[in-house]
C-alpha cells in the first residue's frame, strides 16, 4: 500500500475546547506576507501555483480574483461558500473545525486584493456549533484590530459576516446563495453576468469554497513552488476526499490528487465486500468501475468535490439510480420549464422501471432528457442530476433487466 502523504490542511486536531489558546498561536503569516504585496503580485503568486476551485468547477482561482480586481464597480463582496448539501460531502465542515482561522485569514487576504469591505462565510444550515466558533474568532479578531475598520492599522477596512443557509441542497448554488443572503428565495439565477462581474446585490463577487480558501491561506504562507511540487498538471495542491459507503473507514482523507480510488480504499481500511463501482464527486459526479481503480483523481478526471461513495456487488444499481433521481428531483427548484418537467420526466422512468419492455428506451429517453437540461435549464444543478442514472445503466444493464423481467432479489422488487 502506498503510504498516505502527511496531512497539511487538516494537521490540526478539532479547536473548540481549545479555541482562545488556537486563536493566541496562531500565525497569521500567509496575511503578513500577503500585506508586503501588491494585489497584482498576489495574483501573480496564486496564478503561479495553479490552484483550481475546489468546489467541483476546478475553476482557476487566481484568474477569478483578477477578473473582480479589474471591475470598475466601487463596491466588491468577498463570500466563503460552505453550504456542501450534496450527500457525502463533508469536508469543508472537517476544515472549519480543525483550522477555521485560515479561511478567515484567505477572505482578509482576498479582500485586501480586491478592495472589499465587506464578508460572508456561507454555512449548512446544520453547522451551528461552527457558527458560533467563527463567531467568537471574528470578535476576538475584530478587538484586535484585525477586522474592521482601519484594518491593522493599513487604513483598509473589511468585515465578516457569518451566515446559515437554508435546508436546501440547492442554495449551495452561487447565484442562489447570493440570493439567500440577500433575503430571497434561494433560487438560482441564469449566468452570464458571472458572479466576478455582478455578484451579490449584482456587485463583482469573489465567492470560493472552504477547502480552496485554505489552500489560499497555504500559498501564501510556503509559496507557489512549493504548491506545485503536490500533484500531477493542472491538479496541483492538496486534496480533501470524503469517502463513504461500503467502505471499513469512512471519513475524510487528505491527499494529492496523483492518488487513485485504490489508495482511498485502501488508505481508509478497504472496501466492505466486492468493489463494485463508486460515485465520485458524488451523485452528480462520474461513475468509476473497477477498471478504474488505478486511475489517479485528478481534475481531468473528475475529481470534482472530492466525494467518493464507493459501493460493493450486493448493491443494485437500480436502487441506486433511484435514489439518485428522487434526490434531485427533491431539491430542484423548479423555477424553469426545463428542468421542472425534465426532472418530473426522470423520477417517472425510475418509479415506472419495471413496466419498460426493455432498458434500450429507457436509456434512449432519459440521455434525450439529459441533453434537454444540459442545452435549456437555468442552471446546471437538474442536468448533473440526470447523468449518473444513465452511467448506471450503461454500467450495470444487467441490474436493470432483472427489475424488468421478473424482479430483483437485491431489492426486493417484483413485476
Amino acid at each position: 500500500m502506498k503510504p498516505l502523504p502527511a496531512p497539511v490542511l487538516t494537521a490540526n486536531a478539532p479547536v473548540a475546547d481549545r479555541l482562545r489558546e488556537y486563536y493566541l498561536h496562531y500565525p497569521f503569516h500567509a496575511l503578513q506576507k500577503a500585506l508586503a504585496l501588491s494585489p497584482h503580485e498576489i495574483i501573480a503568486e496564486l496564478k503561479a501555483s495553479g490552484l483550481r476551485g475546489r468546489g467541483g468547477a476546478a475553476y482557476p482561482l487566481g484568474r477569478k480574483w483578477e477578473c473582480v480586481l479589474q471591475q470598475p464597480a466601487p463596491v466588491r463582496y468577498i463570500v466563503a461558500n460552505g453550504e456542501e448539501g450534496e450527500p457525502g460531502t463533508f469536508k469543508d465542515r472537517v476544515l472549519l473545525e480543525r483550522n477555521p482561522l485560515a479561511v478567515i485569514e484567505a477572505m482578509i487576504i482576498a479582500a485586501y486584493t480586491v478592495r472589499a469591505r465587506a464578508g460572508y462565510i456561507y454555512l449548512n444550515h446544520s453547522y451551528r456549533q461552527i457558527e458560533q466558533t467563527l463567531q467568537t474568532l471574528l470578535a476576538w479578531l475584530r478587538e484586535d484590530q484585525r477586522l474592521g475598520n482601519n484594518l491593522l492599522k493599513r487604513q483598509f477596512d473589511f468585515d465578516i459576516q457569518v451566515r446559515r443557509g437554508p435546508s436546501r441542497y440547492l442554495s449551495g448554488e452561487e447565484t442562489a446563495l447570493f440570493h439567500a443572503l440577500e433575503g430571497r428565495r434561494a433560487e438560482p439565477s441564469s449566468r452570464p453576468p458571472y458572479p466576478t462581474e455582478q455578484g451579490l446585490w449584482r456587485k463583482p463577487t469573489i465567492i470560493n469554497n472552504i477547502e480552496t480558501l485554505s489552500c489560499v491561506a497555504l500559498i501564501l504562507e510556503k509559496g507557489s513552488k512549493w504548491f506545485t511540487t503536490l500533484g500531477p498538471v493542472n491538479s496541483h495542491g492538496p486534496k480533501l476526499f470524503c469517502i463513504t459507503g461500503d467502505i471499513k473507514n469512512p471519513g475524510v482523507i487528505e491527499a494529492a490528487m496523483d492518488a487513485s480510488l485504490r489508495d482511498l480504499i485502501e488508505w481508509a481500511g478497504g472496501a466492505i465486500g466486492d468493489f463494485k463501482g463508486a460515485m465520485v464527486s458524488g451523485p452528480s459526479g462520474c461513475l468509476f468501475l473497477p477498471d478504474d481503480l488505478d486511475k489517479p483523481l485528478t481534475v481531468q478526471n473528475g475529481c470534482g468535490n472530492g466525494t467518493v461513495v464507493v459501493f460493493n456487488d450486493t448493491r443494485c444499481a437500480v436502487d441506486l439510480a433511484r435514489h439518485v433521481t428522487d434526490f434531485f428531483f427533491t431539491e430542484h427548484c423548479g423555477q424553469c420549464l426545463p428542468g421542472r418537467e425534465s426532472m418530473k420526466q426522470a423520477k417517472s422512468l425510475m418509479d415506472n422501471l419495471e413496466h419498460q419492455p426493455s432498458l434500450a428506451p429507457l436509456q434512449q429517453r432519459y440521455g434525450e432528457l439529459h441533453t434537454l437540461l444540459l442545452n435549456s435549464s437555468k442552471c446546471g444543478l437538474c442536468s448533473s442530476g440526470t447523468a449518473m442514472a444513465p452511467a448506471l445503466m450503461q454500467a450495470f444493464p444487467a441490474d436493470f433487466d432483472r427489475h424488468m423481467h421478473g424482479g430483483c432479489a437485491v431489492c426486493g422488487s417484483a413485476v
